[in-house]
């Protein structure tokens, strides 16, 4: 079977019950439309350009420079990306949990590659890049998924801040549902949402957010639907 048969298939089948928690709204590659991180941007809508480079250091380290990015939500980015090594690497923007799913599929099948518009993979001396439009706010990764490239240090940070004037609302954890990956929460007023003081359920945007709550816990966090549902997109 075609490699890229084969891995578009698996995507779809890992799809499956992420559409139905409500954190895509379409596939990948062409049928892709949003996902956590945002979706694909129009290039008369870009805010500004940020150059990545790609190489390889003489201590045997993969990186990208710059190492991490701070965007405001809203933003739509121009990535124009360089690949400045002697091997063959990719740029792949996602959530820390579907980039570790990518990883884990291309070891067991190391001859594919992304065809996705969220990522590109050059050659030596190659450039490329990417126009995306960074829809939430949260925090989420780019790397390179060719096996042992991540492990080699090619992966980074992406935060995306609101923006706006939406301020953190308090709240106190009452529940905690890691296997549907839901809190229970006793609000305050949220305002950027219209919504009064109450109790609710909500998604968070990263499943590790759960890690860091316990139930009664104070917290302070920002709230805004995500795909039509409501989910903890930042917490402190």
């Amino acid at each position: 079977m075609n490699t890229k048969i084969l891995y578009t298939t698996f995507l779809i089948a890992l799809s499956g019950p992420v559409f139905a928690s409500g954190s895509h709204t379409g596939g990948h590659g062409d049928m892709m439309k949003e996902m956590m991180i945002g979706m694909p941007g129009d290039a008369s809508m870009v805010t500004r350009t940020i150059e990545v480079t790609m190489k390889e250091t003489d201590d045997g380290d993969m990186i990208f420079e710059p190492s991490s990015f701070n965007i405001n939500q809203g933003e739509t980015v121009r990535f124009a990306i360089k690949n400045a090594g002697e091997l063959e690497h990719e740029f792949v923007l996602d959530t820390i949990k579907e980039n570790a799913m990518h990883k884990e599929m291309m070891a067991k099948f190391p001859e594919m590659e992304h065809d996705d518009p969220n990522a590109v993979r050059l050659s030596a001396g190659e450039e490329g890049e990417i126009i995306w439009s960074f829809t939430n706010a949260g925090s989420f990764e780019f790397a390179c998924l060719i096996p042992g490239h991540y492990e080699s240090g090619m992966h980074g940070d992406v935060v995306v801040e609101a923006v706006g004037g939406v301020e953190y609302t308090k709240g106190t954890v009452k529940k905690i549902n890691a296997k549907s990956g839901k809190v229970t929460i006793i609000h305050e007023e949220l305002t950027n949402l219209g919504m009064p003081a109450m109790t609710m359920v909500f998604r968070v945007a990263e499943a590790d957010m759960l890690e860091k709550m316990n139930a009664g816990d104070e917290i302070q966090f920002i709230a805004d639907r995500v795909k039509g549902k409501l989910t903890v997109i930042q917490m402190k």
